[in-house]
């Protein structure tokens, strides 16, 4: 649909014309987190702590009908939007259509300029910015963004901004593929293929490890599983569930397929690269890396899956 160019200048006054809630990060020190604008920003460096999948898709929500404020979120990075993407599959195609799960943000994403050192999309031959599922696309030159236009309803926000906005010049798109090969180097390692034929004995000590904590679970981009509960008037409440504690595949009468350890902690790959994929036709692994800075056993699942 086009790209724009927007000066950094310009972009404070752009925000300022958005509707409804805004979501943007701020660097603190050396990570990134979301806050409400109007604060201090950024959009330089990698994906937040916590991934926007929270604005979408509720730790704890009571599911009944409620309004819903306009909401924008600005710098979602290329994994995080992949997992969005993939929710969208999840809870919004097929037969199964969650109502709850908000499709009406506007989304405005970002390339990442550098990388954390548990970042490791290219390894899944990912590309750390984004390709598709954005309204905007936001890339960092020196002196402003190009903007990627991504849907109707971006190209609407351009149009009704287009005095903000200019045209783009070849050197531009040239640097900004410049800096896009520059960030695909900085990620190192072998190319990683999971082909569903999980071998427990290559990662036994990586097992030996696990604290069954759900913090791995809780922080992906990508993880949907949920549990239902009933408050007063019979209301129903639900909560973020996780494929990782011990009574999470427990049924009626007690019995447990999945009780022990090693049992739990092998349905999450193969959730993710073996069962996903024919679900959804994706898998559910985006390679962001908070897995590994969130785990209390200290596990770097990228080293895991290079093992498999």
């Amino acid at each position: 649909m086009g790209t724009r160019f927007i000066s950094k200048e310009r972009l404070k006054e752009f925000i300022k014309k958005l509707e409804g809630e805004v979501f943007i990060p701020q660097k603190l020190e050396d990570t990134f987190r979301w806050q409400r604008y109007p604060t201090e920003f950024t959009l330089e460096g990698f994906r937040t702590i916590f991934p926007p999948k929270y604005f979408f898709y509720n730790p704890q929500e009571i599911l009944k009908e409620k309004q819903t404020n306009k909401r924008t979120v600005i710098g979602i990075k290329a994994c995080d939007l992949r997992g969005i993407l993939f929710l969208r599959k999840v809870f919004k195609e097929g037969d199964f259509i969650d109502p709850f799960f908000r499709d009406d943000i506007l989304i405005i994403s970002a390339d990442c300029t550098y990388t954390e050192k548990n970042c490791f999309c290219t390894l899944l031959n990912d590309n750390p910015y984004p390709e598709e599922g954005y309204d905007l696309n936001f890339s960092e030159l020196k002196d402003g963004y190009l903007v990627d236009i991504g849907s109707e309803r971006g190209e609407a926000l351009v149009t009704e901004n287009e005095i903000m906005f200019s045209t783009v010049d070849q050197q531009q798109i040239i640097d900004r593929d410049m800096m896009r090969e520059r960030v695909i180097k900085e990620i190192e390692g072998k190319k990683i293929e999971i082909n569903g034929n999980i071998d427990e004995g290559k990662i036994i000590d990586y097992i030996n490890k696990c604290v069954s904590c759900s913090a791995c679970t809780n922080i992906c981009p990508a993880c949907f599983c949920f549990l239902l509960d009933e408050k007063k008037d019979f209301e129903k409440v639900r909560y973020w569930d996780s494929c990782q504690y011990p009574g999470y595949a427990r049924v009626a009468g007690g019995a447990n397929p999945r009780k022990k350890l090693d049992k739990r902690f092998i349905h999450r790959i193969k959730c993710k690269f073996e069962y996903s994929p024919v679900r959804f036709d994706s898998r559910g692994c985006f390679a962001c890396g908070r897995c590994i800075s969130a785990c209390y056993g200290k596990i770097n699942f990228k080293d895991v899956l290079q093992s498999l």
